[in-house]
């Protein structure tokens, strides 16, 4: 069988034939009648695309996670003072005399992650804590 407006045979059919209209093509309307759909479309994808991203800047802004990997850095960090500070008690069995000499024992002073932060020092028990823990705050 032919395509198309043609017959069995292959003769033209005639336009009441062919259901009475002329299909030579898509018509403009129907193209843009289907534009019209995908821009509809596209539109509530990016429209869900947006919020869901804005939802996730949201939720990480909330959590900070950046913040709790600078407090655990500057944990680190005062982890490494603390190990001077233990090694410096076995070998002159006392206390460092303050925060400076504590300091001293380092190859270099400690750089802490968060701003502001620094180490607290008390001779008497030699017990070291961070001045800025809360993650909130760093």
């Amino acid at each position: 069988m032919s395509r198309g407006a043609r017959g069995v045979v292959g003769i033209p059919l005639s336009a009441g034939e062919r259901g009475g209209r002329n299909e030579r093509g898509i018509a403009l309307i129907e193209i843009l009648v289907v534009l019209v759909i995908m821009g509809l479309i596209a539109g509530v994808i990016l429209k869900q695309y947006m919020s869901s991203t804005a939802r996730t800047l949201e939720q990480f802004q909330q959590q900070r996670p950046i913040s709790y990997g600078k407090v655990t850095a500057d944990q680190m960090t005062l982890g490494t003072v603390r190990t001077a500070l233990d090694l410096y008690r076995a070998q002159h069995e006392q206390w460092s005399a303050d925060k400076a000499a504590v300091l001293a024992l380092l190859p270099a002073p400690p750089r802490f992650q968060c701003p502001g932060n620094d180490v607290e020092y008390d001779a008497g028990t030699g017990s070291l804590r961070l001045l800025i823990q809360d993650p909130a705050r760093c």
